[in-house]
């Protein structure tokens, strides 16, 4: 049986691999206004996250704790003590998020024929994005509602089996989002990525977890599990959370694609991409062990929750460190070929990998601190949202460069060291001092 670092980082380093390819397909395959629409249908799509409101971490965080005492019987059933209330839990889960999906379908809709009314003309009008759009808000709607099975069963601690899920449907999205590029299918290619997830997580549960659907099914209508009390006061800041995060991180492309054009703002995604997806990988080191920090959290075991995060931690920044100065190069070394074109100039892309530095330090010390089942650092991130959005907005009237530089300014001199200090402070007291 493969171990999680194996998997987790196999999924991550083919998340970064395929980006890097998609990258070069999209500018073989699209002109610079086609990626402006490409990579803007996506970071729209990136909304369910705010709808979503970080509720899958917190059913990792909760499951964790709820399954200690619990394990897997054949086909996904769960025996042991407790196995009604945490099968009510699954099944209340799978209402909300349910919820969540439907409005996320109808609100969607509404900001992204919105938004791209306003740069239709001659030669993109609405029969060519609408299309698409509409499939691409359906499915992306249909995968919201896989996600409580993954962080419910990864919480329990089989992150090797979620991981392969998530490895295969990243091969398969990408497999098809290289062949619609390829075809000349364009903006349908941004639809490829939640079709293959929806599709490989059906299958998965089908042949491998069919006793989760049978759970949901049989407990419909219970109401053991107490959603208010168990989960809500744990969601809400992590919700929080997330929608900050999701201004502050995913906005700038769609920003500049209202007030700009479409090839400043697939400039500006494409780099954003590259960035985050160095982010992905690092983040492998952290993303392995989160059930178990949180399992020794609930049993109060500080010495191995210690170990884990540091030695996670500090392999994760040299991991980040070391693929930025290779993207680095890999710019410097390619400036005069087409592909660069397609992203920032060199000090704005510099910026972007310093700002998703900071940003996956960040995510690292709240992903530590929700093993105690709390959010301290929301409002740290609605500080960093409440100073990022509208100073991206009156910059983006005239450069891209002064996007970057407000995003980087916040995160770096602001967000992170209110973190830090933060992250310092409720570990030394939920440990009773």
């Amino acid at each position: 049986m493969r171990s999680p670092l194996t998997l987790v980082v196999g999924q991550r380093l083919w998340q970064g691999c395929a980006g890097l390819v998609t990258v070069a397909v999209i500018t073989s395959t699209l002109s610079h206004e086609q990626q402006g629409w490409y990579y803007t249908f996506i970071s729209i799509a990136a909304l369910y996250s705010i709808f979503e409101m970080g509720l899958s971490a917190a059913l990792l965080q909760l499951s964790a704790h709820m399954f200690v005492n619990l394990h897997w019987l054949d086909g996904g059933r769960v025996g042991g003590d407790g196995s009604d209330r945490f099968q009510s839990f699954l099944s209340s889960s799978a209402r909300m998020y349910l919820f969540m999906a439907l409005l996320f379908v109808v609100l969607a809709f509404l900001v992204g024929n919105h938004l791209f009314s306003q740069r239709q003309s001659p030669d993109m009008s609405m029969l060519m994005w609408m299309g698409p759009w509409v499939a691409l808000i359906l499915l992306t709607g249909a995968n919201m509602m896989t996600l409580p099975f993954l962080a419910i069963v990864e919480g329990t601690g089989e992150v090797s089996e979620v991981y392969k899920v998530r490895l295969v449907q990243g091969v398969l999205g990408a497999l098809l989002t290289w062949a619609a590029l390829s075809s000349g299918a364009w903006l349908w290619a941004a639809v490829m990525m939640p079709f293959a997830g929806f599709l490989v997580v059906c299958c998965w549960l089908l042949f491998r977890r069919v006793g989760l659907i049978w759970t949901v099914i049989r407990t419909l209508s219970g109401d053991e599990f107490d959603w208010l009390s168990n989960i809500w006061p744990h969601q809400w800041r992590l919700g929080l959370h997330w929608v900050c995060v999701f201004f502050m991180s995913q906005l700038a492309t769609p920003i500049l694609f209202y007030y700009q054009d479409p090839v400043v703002a697939g400039r500006m995604g494409l780099s954003l991409t590259v960035a985050h997806m160095l982010g992905i990988i690092a983040q492998s080191w952290i993303a392995r062990h989160v059930p178990m920090m949180s399992q020794a959290v609930a049993r109060r075991e500080w010495l191995i929750l210690d170990h884990i995060f540091r030695r996670d931690f500090i392999q994760s920044v040299c991991v980040f460190l070391l693929g930025a100065m290779a993207l680095v190069i890999i710019f410097l070394l390619l400036m005069d070929t087409p592909y660069i074109s397609r992203l920032l100039p060199f000090w704005e892309f510099v910026g972007l990998l310093v700002f998703v530095f900071f940003y996956h330090i960040n995510g690292a010390l709240s992903a530590q601190l929700r093993s105690f089942r709390r959010e301290p650092l929301v409002w740290v991130s609605v500080v960093g949202a409440l100073l990022i959005l509208p100073g991206s907005i009156l910059q983006a009237h005239s450069t891209s460069s002064g996007v970057v530089l407000v995003m980087l300014v916040v995160q770096s001199l602001i967000v992170f060291p209110l973190s830090l200090i933060l992250w310092r402070h409720y570990n030394r007291l939920w440990r009773g001092g």
